[in-house]
C-alpha cells in the first residue's frame, strides 16, 4: 500500500537529516568546551552567515526537481539532472566568489573590542569557500536519490556526512584545533559529499545515451524562480533574528543566543515529509483530487504530532538541566533562547509552504514569506530597542521573541490559504481534536516531570530522571491508535 511505503520513505529521510542535524548541533556544543565564547561566535558568525546565503544559490531547484522528475520519462529525466547539475556547479563558483569579494565589507559580524582584526575574518571565510561551492554545486543530491526512488541511499549518505562532522570536531577539541581549521575540514567533508552524492545520483538515474539538451530548460527555469524567491525570503525570515543580534551585541553575546536557538531536529523530519510529499502532492492535485490532498494532509499532520507535540513539552520543561549539560557554565542565558524558539515547535506539526508549492502555487507562498520577512525584521528592531531601553540585561531576547511571534501570523495566513485552494474548512482540513489531545496529554507529562526532579542534582541526574518520568506519565495516556500509527511505521515495508 502507499501509505506505509510513503511512511517508510519519510522515515529514511528524516533518519539521515536528523542524524546530520544532530551530529551539526553536538559539533556547536563540543566546539564551545574548546574554544572562547568570542571564538565559538566568530565560527559561529561565518556558518550562519554562509548557510544564510546558500539557499539564495539553490536557484530553488531542489523542490522544483521534485515536481518536474515525477512528470518525465527516463530520458527525460537524465537530461532534467545534467541540466540541473550543470546550473548549481555554476551557481556555487558565483557564490565563492562573491563572498571572498564581499569578505572586507562584512565587519559588522566581529565585535572589534574582542575580537581579532578584519583580516582574520577574511582568512575564516576563505578556508570556508570551497564548502559553500561544494554545497551548492551539490544541492541536487537529496532530491535526486529521493526522486529516483533511493531515500535509503540519501539517508545513509546523510549519516556518513554526521560521523564525518563528529569526528572533525573532536579532532579539534583534542588538537586544540583553531577556527580556520575547523573551516577547513568543513570544506573537505563538503568535497567528499559532492564527489559522492554525484556518484550515486548518476547510478540511481542511469546514463544509458544521457546528452545535454536545453530542451525544457526554460520551463524549469521560469517554475524554480518563484519557488527560488520563497526560499531566498524564508532564508532571511531565519536569519533575521541573528543579524539583529549580531548588529546590537557582541560575539559572546551572539554564541549563547545562537546555541540557545536549537534546531529541534522535527524541523528535519518536516523537511524529509516535504521531500517525499511534493511528488505526490503534485500528481494528485494535476488530477483534480483535492480531497485526497487535504486527507494525506491531515493524516501527516496526525503522525507529526505525535513526535512534535510530546518533544515540545519534553524539552520546554527540560531547558534548564538540558544547557547546563550541552555547554559550559557560561552559557546559562542559552536556555533562555531556547525556552523562547521552542514555543514555535508546536507550529512543526505541519507542512505549509511546501504544499502550496505542489500545488503549484509557489507566487502565494513567496507572499506570505515576504510579509513574513518584513514583519518580523520591524518588530525584531523594534523589541530589541524598547528592551535595551527598559530591562537592557534582556534584550537580547528581544529578536527571539519577534521571530516566534511572526511565525505564529504566517502560518494563520498559510493555513487560510491552504484551506482556501483546497475547498476545506480549516476545522476540516486540520484534527483539532488529537492535537488538542496529544497537546494536552504532553504537558501534562512535561509539568509532572518538572515538578518531580526540582530538588534532584547534579543537571545530568536532573535530566535523566525527568525523561524518564516524562516517558512514563506519556505512555500512560497514549491511546491505543497512537500506538498503532507507530506500529505501523516501523513494520512499513
Amino acid at each position: 500500500m502507499a501509505g506505509p511505503r510513503l511512511a517508510r520513505q519519510v522515515g529514511l529521510v528524516a533518519a539521515g537529516r536528523a542524524g546530520l542535524a544532530l551530529s551539526t548541533f553536538a559539533g556547536s556544543a563540543i566546539l564551545a568546551w574548546t574554544w572562547t565564547p568570542a571564538e565559538m561566535g566568530s565560527y559561529l558568525a561565518v556558518w550562519r552567515l554562509v548557510n544564510t546565503l546558500i539557499p539564495f544559490f539553490l536557484l530553488g531547484f531542489p523542490t522544483s526537481f521534485l515536481y518536474f522528475f515525477p512528470r518525465l520519462k527516463a530520458p527525460g529525466q537524465q537530461t532534467l539532472v545534467l541540466q540541473a547539475s550543470g546550473c548549481l556547479a555554476a551557481a556555487g563558483l558565483l557564490l565563492a566568489m562573491l563572498v571572498r569579494w564581499g569578505g572586507p565589507y562584512l565587519n559588522f559580524l566581529l565585535d572589534s573590542e574582542t575580537q581579532p582584526l578584519a583580516q582574520e575574518l577574511e582568512v575564516y571565510l576563505g578556508a570556508f569557500l570551497p564548502y559553500t561551492c561544494f554545497w551548492v554545486a551539490g544541492g541536487l543530491v537529496e532530491p535526486g536519490l529521493v526522486a529516483a526512488g533511493r531515500p535509503q541511499w540519501q539517508a545513509l549518505m546523510s549519516l556518513g556526512m554526521a560521523v564525518g562532522q563528529l569526528g572533525l570536531v573532536l579532532s579539534a577539541w583534542g588538537g586544540d584545533w583553531s577556527v580556520a581549521q575547523v573551516l577547513w575540514g568543513f570544506s573537505v567533508l563538503g568535497g567528499v559529499r559532492l564527489g559522492a552524492g554525484a556518484w550515486l545520483v548518476a547510478k540511481a538515474v542511469g546514463w544509458t545515451g544521457a546528452r545535454w539538451s536545453s530542451s525544457g530548460l526554460g520551463e524549469y527555469l521560469r517554475y524554480s524562480l518563484p519557488v527560488a524567491l520563497g526560499d531566498v525570503v524564508g532564508s532571511l525570515s531565519r536569519a533575521v533574528d541573528r543579524l539583529v543580534v549580531l548588529w546590537f551585541f557582541s560575539n559572546e553575546t551572539f554564541a549563547f543566543y545562537d546555541l540557545g536557538a536549537v534546531e529541534v531536529p522535527v524541523s528535519v523530519l518536516l523537511a524529509s515529509a516535504t521531500t517525499v510529499l511534493i511528488p505526490q502532492v503534485s500528481g494528485l492535485y494535476a488530477a483534480g483530487r483535492t480531497e485526497a490532498i487535504a486527507e494525506l494532509w491531515s493524516e501527516a499532520i496526525r503522525r507529526l504530532s505525535l513526535v512534535v507535540l510530546p518533544l515540545f513539552s519534553l524539552l520546554f520543561f527540560q531547558a534548564g538541566p538540558f544547557i547546563a549539560v550541552l555547554l559550559p557554565e557560561q552559557y546559562g542565558h542559552s536556555a533562555w533562547v531556547m525556552r523562547i524558539f521552542l514555543l514555535a515547535l508546536p507550529l512543526r506539526c505541519a507542512i505549509y509552504n511546501p504544499l502550496l508549492v505542489g500545488m503549484g502555487k509557489a507566487r502565494w507562498a513567496w507572499w506570505v514569506g515576504v510579509g513574513d520577512l518584513v514583519f518580523n525584521l520591524g518588530l525584531s528592531l523594534l523589541l530589541t530597542q524598547l528592551l535595551l531601553t527598559g530591562w537592557p540585561a534582556w534584550a537580547f531576547l528581544g529578536p527571539a521573541l519577534a521571530a516566534v511571534f511572526s511565525t505564529y501570523v504566517q502560518v494563520v495566513f498559510l493555513v487560510g490559504l491552504i484551506a482556501w485552494h483546497l475547498r476545506w474548512g480549516v476545522s476540516q482540513l486540520l484534527p483539532w481534536g488529537h492535537l488538542g489531545r496529544v497537546a494536552l496529554v504532553s504537558a501534562l507529562a512535561g509539568g509532572v516531570s518538572w515538578g518531580l526532579v526540582q530538588l534532584v542534582d547534579p543537571p545530568l541526574a536532573r535530566l535523566v530522571l525527568g525523561a524518564g518520568i516524562f516517558a512514563g506519565v506519556l505512555l500512560l495516556g497514549a491511546q491505543p491508535q497512537d500506538r498503532e500509527i507507530f506500529r505501523k511505521l516501523f513494520k512499513s515495508r
